[in-house]
């Protein structure tokens, strides 16, 4: 309001009363403000009580309580009424405490007003001492009698969990008017008890109420009854009080509740039809309760459309609606449609509020724009526990552990105390890392933090941190000692499992959850078929795919790409095609990646090519970075050098040629592809490297018998800090032994544990035999035998029979044919070879007698052929 409609009215204070009343905005409210006291106004306590009203609609705390502070004289209890109204509607629930201890202290008598005010306050405190200690004052002033009191010490008890004191106090009123059954009945509902106790008691108290006379039910007791609804899920229940509102005349005041009830329940349609029947009726908070339901219910698209039909028509937009449909285009994964929603709201001049500016950070981060989120974080000013367990979230998801754990650092430096929700964010960060260090820090805070504890989320969040980092023992220690178990917790140690490779441990956990009596949800099955194709299980897999079909899993895509992969590796091709072709148009790129990657590894590279085209035709699908991990092999499988640069352009013009795990398949493919030259110039041009970038132009080295490059790349590892690793060390040895460099790989071999702090493997020793026995070292490859650690097995012993053969040493290659004969008794090529060496030393009689062991046997040679 401008300056000069403050001066156009008469300087009475009986004007500018009802100025001070009609203020729509701060800057009118400071103006009128300046001129009562410059009128002399200000003094009179009805007017600083109104100013400090006035001062807290504008959430200006502050103001209020300077205006009460610069009173001249004692205020009255009216004025202390005022202000503690004023810090407590503020959230400032410590200091409104504060200025009644005051009060008690120093001022006048408090009222019952006074105590009202004063018993919210201590519910938005947390505090049951304080509400306690209200609760004994009251009752010593005799108050407690008083139905107004009495339903405000009801409503505190009920928001400080303390829901048996709040009934008590309840059944002692003499006659509860409408306003404390509502009270109460909205205390049982709103519980956050794990049972169901509370919810059936607030409906129990609901059907008492009736059967009392003077008393009727109104829309606000149908409105405190919804979330008991909710929280029992019982739609049945929400059409009985549709019903019952309609009937007593006030379904129009409960609608947007009804709504968000049906949507509670999962009957969206139910809460379309309210809302459609609403149209003459409907309010902001009306779409914004429909567009929240949709998301509820994972109608994503519907959720959008019904956003984009309110912005259409230009209708009042809150942040509720903003916010909800922020969160599904994060869960779509949109971000054009979610970068239009926030472009849309900053145009509309929307005045966010955290949340918004939270559920802003989580889209982007959802979205893959990790860099957007953050600095839109770093823009909120007054950060809550919500923002930065959002922004934790955010780095976890998009794959940034290690910025999660700093940015929760940062927090608790900052002065904020992380709750449930941040734990559970930043847990799988330190099960990403394998920090167990971490992860067992983040567990002893949480046990001692008296607002977290161990809750089922705690709890869960737990178990798959230390099943992540392979501490199983720890894992179930924290899972057996949970009073309550979700199926998320059974998952967490059925996909732990997993993870490791542990599949019969995987499935023990899935057999034990069924015997319990829970349903399996998507979460399980994702965990659960992967295990299968761990132990190459076709017909367990099979059996879990029929009950994924039977529960109605079947449409969630990571259910279906898990049992694509599942087919896949059980060799059944033909039943992972069935799936997927049958549903082309609700699968993701990973189901694509899935299927990619399932023809290679059937052998089908052309089939893998293929389909990676067919994806690439698809409106509404981009090949990701897995996609070009899978595909490229398939190149290299098929030595195509024409493929292979092909897909080298589109890693090109996607921004991937950057990424070491792309870089390294190029280079294999590269090689494979005879193109060995391409291959280390490409490795020359990375600018990062890991191990495997190494090893995969090393082998390529030995493959194409570049045996001096091989090792002289060997030796660059070790100028550039690299650690070998077994790979490098095999491929190596397998470049020593193409070119027949005995000394330089004695001398690798030799310095494996000193060098490279490693322990020789069995195909290490293999690779080894055989170089020293292609030089007719059959001896010192003998002595290397006897030395082993570990038995040798079959690959060991064929080097060295192999050696013989090349050498005509029939005593060695005897001795090598009867440990061989030992591990493969069935393998009839030692035979052949032992038979060979006998011809070649001329002992035919031996030959033809090895040919009727063979025969004896049962063991056949299968014939050479050619196809030329």
């Amino acid at each position: 309001m401008k300056r000069r409609l403050v001066c156009s009215f008469n300087d009475h204070h009986s004007d500018l009363l009802l100025l001070l009343r009609s203020c729509q905005s701060l800057n009118s409210l400071r103006q009128v403000h300046a001129r009562l006291f410059l009128l002399g106004a200000e003094p009179n306590d009805s007017v600083r009580a109104l100013l400090v009203n006035s001062y807290s609609s504008f959430r200006q705390p502050h103001s209020s309580l300077s205006v009460f502070r610069s009173s001249p004289g004692p205020p009255s209890v009216f004025l202390w009424n005022s202000i503690i109204r004023s810090l407590t509607g503020a959230g400032h629930h410590a200091h409104a405490l504060q200025l009644y201890h005051d009060m008690l202290a120093r001022g006048p008598r408090p009222d019952k007003f006074t105590f009202t005010f004063v018993l919210k306050a201590c519910a938005g405190s947390k505090d049951p001492g304080n509400g306690t200690a209200v609760h004994d004052e009251i009752v010593r002033r005799g108050l407690h009698n008083d139905v107004f009191i009495a339903t405000a010490i009801v409503d505190m008890y009920s928001k400080l969990g303390r829901i048996d004191i709040a009934r008590q106090v309840f059944d002692s009123m003499p006659e509860p008017d409408v306003v404390a059954w509502n009270a109460m009945i909205g205390g049982l509902s709103s519980s956050h008890q794990v049972d169901s106790a509370a919810h059936e008691a607030a409906l129990a108290v609901f059907r008492r109420m009736q059967n009392v006379g003077g008393v009727e039910p109104n829309s606000v007791t149908i409105l405190n009854l919804f979330p008991a609804v909710c929280r029992l899920f019982d739609p049945l229940l929400c059409r009985s009080l549709h019903g019952f509102a309609a009937r007593r005349g006030f379904l129009h005041l409960v609608s947007n509740g009804l709504m968000d009830a049906y949507s509670k329940c999962e009957k969206i349609e139910a809460a379309r039809s309210i809302f459609d029947g609403m149209s003459g009726s409907r309010d902001d908070v009306s779409w914004a309760t429909m567009i929240s339901g949709y998301v509820y219910n994972g109608c994503f698209r519907e959720a959008l459309s019904l956003f984009d039909e309110l912005r259409e028509n230009n209708l009042k937009l809150n942040q509720v609606s903003v916010v909800s449909a922020l969160s599904a285009a994060a869960e779509m994964g949109d971000l054009e449609k979610g970068a239009d929603i926030h472009s849309y709201a900053v145009q509309r001049r929307m005045d966010l509020d955290v949340s918004a500016a939270t559920m802003l950070v989580t889209m982007y981060a959802r979205c893959g724009d990790i860099e957007k989120a953050r600095a839109l974080f770093d823009e909120i000013k007054e950060k809550d526990t919500i923002a930065w367990s959002a922004m934790i979230s955010g780095f976890v998801q998009t794959g940034h552990p290690r910025k999660a754990l700093s940015l929760f650092h940062e927090m608790q430096m900052g002065g904020f105390r992380p709750n449930r929700i941040t734990i559970v964010g930043v847990l799988p960060a330190c099960g990403d890392l394998l920090d167990l260090s971490s992860g067992k820090s983040i567990h002893c805070y949480a046990l001692k933090s008296s607002s977290i504890g161990m809750d089922v989320s705690i709890g869960t969040a737990l178990v798959s941190m230390y099943a992540q980092c392979g501490l199983f023992t720890s894992a179930h220690a924290i899972f057996d000692g949970l009073q309550h178990k979700e199926v998320v917790t059974w998952n967490a140690l059925i996909n732990g499992y997993a993870q490791i490779g542990d599949a019969s441990n995987s499935l023990k956990m899935f057999h034990r959850l069924l015997s319990t009596g829970q349903r399996p949800d998507p979460g399980t099955m994702v965990g659960v078929l992967p295990a299968c194709a761990l132990l190459n299980a076709l017909r367990l897999g099979a059996s879990i795919h029929g009950l994924v079909v039977k529960n109605g899993f079947e449409p969630d895509v990571h259910v279906k790409n898990a049992a694509i992969d599942m087919y896949a590796k059980c060799a059944d091709l033909p039943s992972a095609e069935v799936l997927f072709f049958k549903s082309k148009s609700c699968l993701d790129v990973i189901s694509w990646n899935t299927m990619i990657a399932g023809y290679l590894h059937n052998g089908s590279a052309n089939q893998a090519i293929t389909t990676f085209h067919q994806m690439r035709a698809e409106e509404d699908l981009k090949p990701n970075l897995v996609t070009f991990v899978s595909v490229i092999p398939a190149a290299a499988h098929l030595a195509s050098l024409r493929d292979g640069l092909s897909l080298h352009s589109m890693v090109i013009r996607n921004g991937f040629e950057y990424i070491v795990l792309v870089g390294n398949s190029l280079i294999d493919m590269y090689s494979k592809c005879g193109r060995i030259d391409y291959a280390g110039d490409f490795f020359k041009w990375m600018d990062q490297k890991d191990i495997v970038s190494w090893n995969a132009l090393l082998v390529g080295y030995a493959t194409h018998g570049l045996c001096e490059s091989a090792i002289a790349l060997f030796a660059e590892m070790k100028d550039y800090a690299i650690k070998a690793d077994p790979v490098s060390l095999l491929g190596v040895l397998s470049a020593c032994r193409h070119g027949g460099l005995v000394e330089e790989g004695r001398n690798i071999f030799e310095s494996v544990g000193s060098e490279h702090d490693l322990q020789p493997s069995m195909e290490h020793h293999a690779c080894m035999v055989d170089l020293l026995g292609r030089a007719g070292q059959l001896d010192e490859a003998w002595d290397l035998i006897q030395k082993m650690q570990m038995a040798p097995d079959a690959g060991v012993w064929g080097a060295l029979l192999g050696a013989c053969r090349m050498h005509s040493n029939v005593s060695m290659g005897e001795i090598a044919l009867q440990n061989l004969v030992r591990l493969e008794p069935q393998n009839p090529a030692h035979f052949v070879v032992l038979s060979n060496i006998y011809g070649q030393v001329g002992r035919w009689a031996d030959a033809r007698n090895l040919r009727v062991v063979m025969n004896n046997r049962g063991m056949t040679k299968t014939p050479g052929c050619s196809w030329l």
